[in-house]
């Protein structure tokens, strides 16, 4: 499962939230983690990690949360520090709604 940037922007309702979504195969001694991070654009964002016992525990959790985030009207974009300075996001494939 690769690393996923969300961006749901909405100027007229001030609505600038991002949602990132990690799991790189990684192992650790305890398990599978999937760490997720997100909040307001350009503000300070919540860091959360969750360990599970099983890789298909994992994906399925990082499933969840990509099905949650598609009914939330997120869409998928290039993340800010891969973006030009001026450059606005471009969404990358389909939104998710």
């Amino acid at each position: 499962m690769p690393s996923i940037y969300l961006e749901k922007v909405i100027p007229e309702s001030n609505m600038r939230r991002f949602y990132f979504i990690s799991d790189e195969h990684q192992t650790t001694f305890v398990g599978y983690p999937v760490t997720i991070i997100f909040g307001r654009i350009s503000e300070r964002a919540t860091f959360v990690t969750k360990v599970f016992p099983t890789e298909a525990r994992a994906r399925r959790y990082f499933n969840r949360q990509m099905r949650i985030r598609q009914r939330r009207r997120y869409a998928v974009v290039k993340p800010p520090y891969l973006r030009e300075k001026n450059e606005k996001p471009i969404q990358l494939g389909l939104p998710l709604y």
